[in-house]
C-alpha cells in the first residue's frame, strides 16, 4: 500500500525553508500520516518539488519525504507557486503509482495538477484534491478535475459550504479535514493573570498578515496605564519593506522595549511562547485556517481573529473562546479584554477545551484514515 501528499509547488514557493519543511509545513498532515503508518502499515509520503538538480528523500517519523527537481522555464513560472511543475515528478507516478494520492493545491488549482490527475486516471487511482485558501478559478480545466476527484477535502466548514454554493463544485462530496494539533506538546502552561499583558503573534512577516495592528495594539495598553504590556513577534521576513516598516512604527511609539522580533522559530520551539503569553494575535483579514490559532488555544491561550476573514470564525465565538473584531476596532478589543479580569479566566479556560476537544490529531487522522479507505473501495 502506498499513499502520498503531494505539494504540487517547493518550499520556497510557500514561504517555507526547504531543510525545514519536515518540522515547520503541515505538521497536521505529517502526524496523521505517521498515525495511519502505524496502524496500517506500506508506504505513507509528503512529497514536494525542489530547486535542487535531483530528486532526494528523506524520512521523518516513519514518512517519507520525496522531492522532485522542479521544471526550469525561461519565463520564470518555475518560481512561481501555482505554475510550477516538475516532469521527474510526473515520470516517478508513472513508474509506481500510488495508490490513493492526495494533492494539495489551492481552488485555482494549476496546470501541473491536471496533469498529474490524468496520470493517475489512466492508472485506475483515485486522487482527492486538498484545498486551502478562499479563491477558486473556474475553468474547464479546473472542472474535469474536480469531477473526477474521488472526493475533495478542505479545512474548515464555512469553506465547505461556500463550494457547495459554486457549479464548479456542483454534486461533488466535500470532506472537512479538521487540522489537528498535538495536545501532549502543545499544552496549557501557568502563566499568571496578574503578569503584564503580553501577546504573541507567529507567521510570516508580509503586509496581509496586518502585524501592524499587533505592534499598535501594543501602544494602546500603554496608553491605558499596561505600560509593561509586551509583544514577541515570530517568523520569517517574506516581506522586507513591511518589515522596515514594523521596525519604524516601533521606534515611532517608542516600544523598542516592549515589541521583539525574534524571527524564525522551529515549531518544537514554539509551545513555550504560545504558554507564556495572554493572547495571540491574528490580525490577518484573510485566513483559510491558521494552524496557530488551534496551537495557541491549545496552550490555553485565546486567540484574537478578525470577523469574516475565513477559518478563525468557525472556531471561535467571540466573547466565549476567543475574541473576533474589525481592523478599526482591534486595539480597543485587547485593550477592553485586559480591563477584565474574570473575563481572561473564563475564554482561557474554553478556548483550550474546544481545542482539545475537537482539534487534537486524533480528529485528523480519523478524516484521513475515512478518506484513505473510501477512495481504495
Amino acid at each position: 500500500m502506498k499513499i502520498s501528499i503531494l505539494h504540487p509547488f517547493t518550499p520556497k514557493a510557500a514561504g517555507v525553508v526547504e531543510q525545514r519543511v519536515r518540522t515547520y509545513h503541515s505538521q497536521p498532515h505529517l502526524k496523521a500520516l505517521q498515525l495511519y503508518a502505524q496502524d496500517h502499515g506500506g508506504e505513507v509520503a509528503m512529497e514536494y518539488f525542489t530547486h535542487q538538480r535531483k530528486s532526494y528523500q528523506l524520512a521523518e517519523g516513519g514518512v517519507a519525504y520525496r522531492f522532485y527537481p522542479v521544471s526550469w522555464r525561461l519565463n520564470g513560472d518555475h518560481r512561481k507557486w501555482k505554475k510550477q511543475a516538475s516532469k521527474a515528478c510526473l515520470k516517478a507516478y508513472q513508474e509506481s503509482t500510488p495508490d490513493v494520492t492526495i494533492i494539495n493545491m489551492s481552488g485555482h488549482s494549476s496546470p501541473f495538477s491536471h496533469q498529474l490527475a490524468k496520470i493517475l486516471r489512466a492508472q485506475g487511482r483515485p486522487y482527492i484534491p486538498m484545498l486551502g485558501g478562499q479563491h477558486y478559478s473556474d475553468t474547464a480545466e479546473n472542472r474535469d478535475y474536480y469531477q473526477h476527484a474521488h472526493h475533495i477535502l478542505v479545512h474548515t466548514e464555512s469553506q465547505k459550504k461556500s463550494m457547495e454554493s459554486m457549479p464548479l463544485f456542483s454534486g461533488k462530496d466535500i470532506r472537512v479535514f479538521p487540522l489537528g494539533v498535538d495536545t501532549q506538546v502543545f499544552k496549557s502552561g501557568n502563566l499568571s493573570l496578574s503578569a503584564a499583558p503580553k501577546l504573541l503573534y507567529v507567521g510570516r512577516i508580509l503586509e496581509l498578515k496586518r502585524i501592524h495592528l499587533a505592534i499598535e495594539s501594543v501602544a494602546a495598553l500603554h496608553q491605558v496605564g499596561f505600560s509593561e504590556a509586551s509583544l514577541q513577534i515570530i517568523g520569517p521576513v517574506a516581506s522586507e519593506a513591511y518589515a522596515e516598516e514594523l521596525v519604524q512604527l516601533v521606534k515611532t511609539n517608542a516600544l523598542e522595549n516592549h515589541v521583539h522580533f525574534l524571527g524564525h522559530k522551529e515549531h518544537e520551539e514554539l509551545p513555550p511562547y504560545f504558554q507564556e503569553a495572554h493572547l495571540f494575535l491574528l490580525p490577518s483579514t484573510h485566513e483559510s485556517f491558521g494552524m496557530v490559532m488551534i496551537e495557541a488555544m491549545a496552550c490555553g491561550t485565546p486567540v484574537v481573529a478578525m470577523e469574516n476573514s475565513g477559518g478563525p470564525a468557525d472556531v471561535i465565538t467571540s466573547g466565549v473562546n476567543g475574541l473576533l473584531s474589525t481592523p478599526e476596532n482591534y486595539s480597543a478589543c485587547i485593550v477592553d479584554y485586559f480591563k477584565n479580569p474574570s473575563q481572561q479566566k473564563a475564554i482561557e479556560k474554553q478556548a483550550l477545551a474546544k481545542a482539545v476537544e475537537e482539534y487534537g490529531i486524533q480528529a485528523t487522522y480519523r478524516v484521513l484514515q475515512s478518506s484513505i479507505e473510501d477512495a481504495l473501495k
